[in-house]
């Protein structure tokens, strides 16, 4: 990449090097979310019945591209943030940037996706009450319930993929207060708050599996609604901030790590390489067996994505060199619109073209429409996405740092830095 354009778009001081591995990270996670959502729509036919043992590991890739999402969310946000959050006026440009990365976009696709369900209502679902929570980022808070749907899911449509929003804003909503302690902790005592917090997130999540009949009872009785209850395990566990935040604070910790730790490209090969490892193995044996658990393996094991992305900010090893490729960077800086946008792409349009057809033409199809989603999100990042950043965070008076980088929804599925972190202490400056 060239230097001097990487340094002139990037969204931090000069003095905060980008990195461009996790912008392939997060082209990774989006591709994971496409590439499961179009296996069930296009492949699968959107019936559940038809997942097998076979088939699920590719049906739940969605589940690994969340997880590194969050994670990577926490990253970034500590590594672009983390000192001048604490400074005057530092709260005020943090949520400004975060407003300018997330809500033209998501504004866009709300109105269209809210239109077509208020032209397509039966009169049977609110279609009314859930707005104001999508447009405060609220509705994964709680287990805000609008007829026999949790408000999460109370558009069936591209408005099931803003749970993430949500969870994102809650991270944000939080991360000023914990900023102040995160960038006290060094050494010894930060590997251990580390595995402690992995380790709480991880066991939340398996016991909560475990309950979650006992769980769906209770949300039967608190809502009085026996047809939304069969929500709320999946709420807690999968949708809702209260344990994803685990995940926020392992990425967190990582970018601590990072910046205080010098670490050799040699050791950070193996330890991402171990990582990886236990997250293939974990994710693998469970969707294989079709364990209940399978849809929180990810958040039990998301320590190992933390090393893995640790590992992967090194540079001089293979991690940063096959993630930190143009290509790989070109997608992750599209991330936020593949998210958003490729519902249309693979569940309407694909319907459309795949219903009927023979399983070898569904499947040219469903590679053909993952390669248009990818182009329509390169485009909606460079014709909408960055001049409406430049638009809001002038309008707010925040001077625009270019955007190429501040993506997201959050720093995962967005924010990116770019140049590799060099495998050296490095001091927390400044960010967006």
């Amino acid at each position: 990449m060239n230097t001097v354009e990487t340094r002139r778009d990037t969204t931090i001081d000069p003095v905060h090097p980008h990195i461009a591995s996790l912008d392939g990270l997060r082209f990774i996670a989006a591709g994971t979310v496409l590439f499961s959502h179009g296996y069930f729509y296009i492949l699968l036919f959107q019936q559940n019945s038809s997942i097998t043992a076979y088939n699920a590991p590719f049906v739940a890739l969605a589940n690994i591209g969340m997880t590194l999402f969050f994670v990577l969310s926490g990253f970034v946000i500590h590594y672009n943030y983390g000192s001048s959050v604490s400074l005057p006026g530092g709260v005020r440009a943090f949520f400004v940037a975060r407003f300018a990365r997330l809500y033209p976009l998501f504004l866009l696709v709300f109105v269209i996706s809210t239109v077509e369900a208020f032209r397509t209502a039966d009169g049977k679902v609110d279609n009314l009450g859930p707005i104001p929570l999508y447009l405060t980022f609220t509705q994964s808070w709680w287990f805000w319930v609008f007829g026999d749907r949790a408000a999460s899911e109370a558009y069936s449509n591209a408005t099931g993929l803003m749970w993430s929003l949500s969870t994102e804003a809650f991270f944000y909503a939080t991360y000023p207060l914990l900023a102040p302690t995160l960038r006290r902790l060094t050494g010894t005592r930060l590997v251990i708050i580390g595995c402690i917090v992995a380790v709480i997130g991880g066991g939340l999540a398996y016991e909560l599996t475990e309950y979650r009949g006992y769980l769906n009872i209770w949300a039967a009785l608190y809502t009085g609604n026996p047809q939304a209850r069969h929500d709320f395990s999946h709420w807690l566990i999968y949708n809702s901030p209260w344990i994803r935040i685990f995940e926020f604070l392992i990425g967190a910790v990582t970018a601590q790590f990072v910046m205080t730790t010098r670490v050799e490209p040699a050791r950070a090969l193996v330890a991402g390489s171990a990582a990886l490892a236990v997250i293939v193995v974990a994710y693998g044996y469970c969707n294989v067996r079709l364990l209940p658990m399978s849809g929180a393996i990810t958040t039990c094991v998301a320590g190992a994505f933390g090393v893995l992305m640790g590992a992967s900010v090194v540079k001089g090893q293979l991690f940063s060199r096959v993630l930190s490729n143009r290509w790989m960077v070109f997608g992750g800086e599209a991330s936020y619109s593949l998210y958003l946008l490729h519902y249309w792409v693979m569940h309407n349009l694909g319907h459309r073209l795949a219903d009927n057809q023979p399983l070898v033409t569904r499947f040219v199809l469903f590679v053909v429409l993952m390669v248009v989603s990818v182009a329509i999100a390169r485009i909606s990042y460079l014709i909408y996405e960055r001049p409406m950043i430049r638009i809001v965070r002038r309008f707010f008076s925040i001077r625009p740092r270019a955007e190429r980088h501040d993506a997201s929804f959050g720093e995962g599925i967005g924010e990116g830095i770019a140049v590799e972190a060099p495998p050296v202490s490095v001091s927390i400056n400044s960010g967006s």
